[in-house]
């Protein structure tokens, strides 16, 4: 039976901040594919001109391709300063153009000062304004479930996913439901039409981070699903597997949210536990009738 054609990606910032040493990294391990995030210890966001034209230049050295920009649009609150936000879309589509990536991860918004019902209705607003923005320059924007944003939930993130009719894709990362303590078991079947690509990680039932497949995320049934439901499909697999602390890790999370339960002797022996796990995975499920 043909099954779907799984492409390994991976935000490498956590096996180095240093972007030689992550272009090195991927190639050790096979890994064709790179979301971009983190770059010689600062955001891709704020690399200059010439930064960019360098991490070209030595993606393409390297033979590694850009699966995505791991950008931090949406982070921000419901009542903070769009203006910028919008500023600094134009930015990454202008970076997205130079590193030949149409492709940028982003989320839906903190509540801060808003109520439930303000803040929906801003959240839907200003998502608007974005893929449209997006849209104009040939983007596609591409929204994670992340704790404590709007689409932190399976069933929020398919409203936000029904209302713009397939112009905006879901990063499903189950992982990020289990870190969340909800239960990710609705969402595949939820997004499953409306996914993009998906994000690996895994948390137990404390929400403790995990290797991938020691925990609740249900990866394995999950990849065995999309094995079947995608096939002769390319699929993306973004290891993010958060096994180690990391340069930047505090500026995507609150550090005091983020636990672990294992220890490894390096962020690459991390890294490549997790990207052993998940390619067990892929090849049961390929090889499964």
């Amino acid at each position: 039976m043909k099954k779907a054609n799984f492409i390994f990606s991976a935000f490498a910032d956590e096996i180095t901040p240093d972007f030689d040493g992550q272009l090195a990294a991927l190639k050790e391990l096979g890994i064709p594919l790179l979301e971009l995030r983190g770059v010689d210890g600062k955001s891709f966001v704020q690399l200059t001109d010439e930064e960019v034209d360098a991490v070209k230049a030595k993606l393409d050295a390297a033979g590694i391709g850009l699966s995505a920009l791991g950008s931090p649009i949406g982070k921000m609150d419901a009542d903070g300063d769009f203006d910028a936000h919008l500023a600094l879309l134009d930015r990454i589509m202008d970076i997205g153009d130079k590193l030949g990536c149409k492709r940028i991860r982003m989320f839906s918004f903190y509540p801060g000062t808003l109520d439930k019902d303000a803040f929906e209705k801003r959240v839907f607003e200003w998502m608007e304004i974005l893929v449209s923005k997006a849209e104009v320059r040939g983007f596609t924007l591409c929204h994670e479930n992340e704790k404590d944003i709007y689409g932190d939930s399976p069933v929020h993130e398919e409203a936000l996913m029904a209302h713009f009719g397939g112009r905006l894709k879901a990063v499903l990362d189950p992982g990020n439901f289990a870190f969340c303590k909800m239960d990710p078991a609705p969402a595949y079947p939820l997004l499953k039409e409306y996914i993009e690509y998906f994000h690996i990680k895994d948390a137990d039932e404390e929400g403790i981070i995990v290797p991938p497949g020691k925990g609740v995320a249900l990866l394995e049934e999950t990849i065995r699903k999309i094995a079947t439901d995608r096939a002769g499909r390319d699929v993306i697999l973004t290891m993010e597997p958060h096994l180690m602390m990391f340069t930047g890790l505090s500026s995507l999370s609150k550090l005091d949210d983020i636990r672990h339960k294992y220890t490894f002797a390096s962020p690459f022996e991390a890294f490549r536990v997790a990207y052993d796990a998940v390619r067990g995975m892929v090849e049961r499920a390929c090889a499964a009738e």
